[in-house]
């Protein structure tokens, strides 16, 4: 009976996990409590006997969402074609970034408002973009003046862009289209140079 009764709490506990990531990926952060009990199918006893409130659960489903983007990342930092393994990693934080709007809002906060283990997977994924922007840097082949502090920004623009414009719909290879031309602009040897100063870090 005890057995059935933890099996019970564990298929609630991953059922609110999952409404909860899907609810996140479309409404971001801000989405409430009430909305993920209900896309669970339990109640908010149930919710809160499975976690304490709902920043546990936020937390929760980030270290999933970036653990999963990590994982591509440690891909791509083992790929032998440096330019390749940059590539890929500009491309999944894209990804990542536009089918998920509750990762696009925690990459955009403050350092301090993640929890200890969010801003760990973070700083995480900080080296991991450090380190692939500098290999290929050094294999030369992507440009010198762009630095591995602007690279979560340039594949941030490219999640960030609107379907329509103008009358015009971008289609589903639309996204694909702006990474390819952000990384073609990104690779070496670039034509004239980049304006301004790279981005600062605010830890």
């Amino acid at each position: 009976m005890a057995r059935e009764l933890r099996s019970d709490a564990r298929r609630s506990a991953e059922l609110v996990v999952a409404a909860a990531r899907t609810a996140i990926a479309e409404h971001g952060l801000a989405v409430s409590t009430n909305e993920i009990v209900k896309r669970a199918g339990v109640g908010p006893g149930t919710f809160y006997r499975r976690f304490p409130s709902r920043h546990a659960l936020l937390e929760a489903v980030l270290l999933e969402v970036v653990g999963e983007l990590l994982e591509q990342a440690r891909s791509a930092a083992q790929d032998p074609d440096p330019w390749a393994g940059f590539a890929g990693l500009v491309s999944a934080l894209a990804v990542a970034q536009s089918e998920n709007k509750g990762l696009a809002d925690a990459l955009a906060a403050e350092p301090e408002e993640g929890g200890d283990e969010v801003s760990s997977a973070f700083g995480s994924l900080r080296d991991h973009v450090r380190v692939i922007t500098e290999r290929a840097q050094e294999a030369g082949v992507v440009r010198a003046d762009v630095t591995w502090r602007d690279v979560p920004f340039f594949a941030g623009a490219a999640a960030g862009m609107s379907p329509r414009c103008l009358g015009l719909d971008a289609g589903v290879s639309g996204r694909e289209r702006v990474v390819a031309v952000v990384l073609a602009g990104l690779r070496a040897p670039g034509r004239g140079a980049l304006p301004g100063e790279s981005p600062r870090d605010q830890r």
